[in-house]
């Protein structure tokens, strides 16, 4: 099969048409009509033109259905749209699979902006490299409400390569297939930032898989991935930036505040959850297990105790997740001194608060 990376769109099609789209883009959505036009408008203008769109409602209140009938007309492609019960996004997602005909799929986040030439380059590099199952680029990360760049491409930190840009790696023009042993510890320890929202991938991969409806939110991005590369499934990517990701105040990756706090704490949660159930059930190397131990130890430690609980005055709770994460990974000296200093305060905290009743 042909990649089709026309500038113009074929012909207009409302039913879905024979033979099957080559991608069937998933997008779930909820309460999110205000950034449906733009979703529609990103996707109406990828250069590659062989595709199907399915939209999920889960469950929205905000005239969503009404909105999707008005901009479907303005696209030349199928699109199908599909309503249920809220189930969360990847219980949409999974409904998303059941309709999908394509030979790839991509999944669309209502609240994100694919540029044009997303599509076409990894569709392109999964139909040149048949050994390749996953194809991702580079997020850039702008603040919705001033439009101001936080960051320019999430394949580096401060200028810096992310730790997975270091993996050794085969280089195919501007495709880089991750070929290093090492990928599923990088993968814990460090992420490869390959999200669903940046990526296509290959329609088999999910024949016999779903996504667990049990998370909220993205801590299922991460582990499908865990779970797939154990699989023996490969990965590539392209650096380059492909997908504008919104940060806004009712995304789970948006800063921090007060009012976000149970937020967050879900997040770290079902991220904690995850690696949980990742250790428990599915068969892993022995430096993959190590690896999971170590990155619960992490999240138990910084991320629950001292990042969301400490610093919310939380100390009790806190010192409870700290003992967690030690027990995991008590082999960071930082721990320990953090544990013992922080153990300290709360303890002369509670002499001055039993000294204050009594007086």
């Amino acid at each position: 099969m042909r990649a089709l990376c026309e500038d113009a769109a074929m012909s207009s099609a409302t039913e879905r048409p024979t033979p099957p789209p080559a991608v069937s883009i998933i997008l779930p959505t909820y309460n999110r009509a205000a950034f449906l036009p733009a979703a529609f408008d990103a996707i109406g203008a990828q250069s590659f033109t062989d595709w199907e769109l399915i939209v999920v409602d889960d469950g929205s209140t905000d005239g969503t259905e009404e909105l999707v009938r008005e901009l479907r007309q303005k696209i030349s492609r199928p699109v199908v749209y599909v309503r249920q019960e809220n189930q969360g996004a990847y219980g949409a997602r999974n409904t998303g699979l059941e309709h999908a005909r394509g030979n790839f799929l991509a999944f669309y986040d209502s609240d994100d902006v694919w540029l044009p030439h997303h599509l076409c380059d990894c569709v392109t590099a999964l139909e040149q490299h048949a050994d390749v199952d996953w194809v991702y680029g580079a997020c850039q990360v702008v603040n919705h409400r001033s439009q101001k760049i936080t960051v320019p491409n999430t394949f580096y930190q401060d200028g810096q390569p992310r730790p997975f840009v270091h993996l050794h790696r085969r280089c195919e023009g501007d495709l880089r297939i991750i070929e290093d042993p090492r990928v599923i510890e990088c993968a814990i320890q460090y992420g490869l930032f390959s999200g669903l929202q940046n990526s296509v991938i290959r329609r088999e991969l999910f024949e016999h898989r779903t996504f667990d409806t049990s998370f909220r939110n993205e801590a299922e991005d991460q582990l499908v991935v865990i779970r797939l590369l154990a699989n023996g499934h490969k990965l590539a990517y392209l650096d380059r930036v492909h997908v504008i990701y919104h940060e806004h105040e009712s995304n789970s990756s948006a800063s921090g505040s007060n009012g976000q706090w149970e937020r967050h704490r879900q997040v770290f949660s079902d991220l904690i959850r995850g690696y949980e159930k990742l250790l428990a059930e599915f068969p892993l190397s022995s430096r993959a297990a190590r690896s999971v131990r170590r990155r619960l130890g992490r999240e138990y430690f910084w991320s629950m105790g001292y990042s969301l609980l400490w610093q919310h005055g939380q100390r009790d709770e806190a010192l409870q997740m700290f003992r967690r994460g030690l027990r995991l990974w008590p082999w960071d000296w930082r721990c320990w001194k953090t544990y013992a200093v922080s153990w300290y305060r709360a303890r002369n905290a509670a002499k001055r608060g039993t000294s204050c009743s009594n007086g």
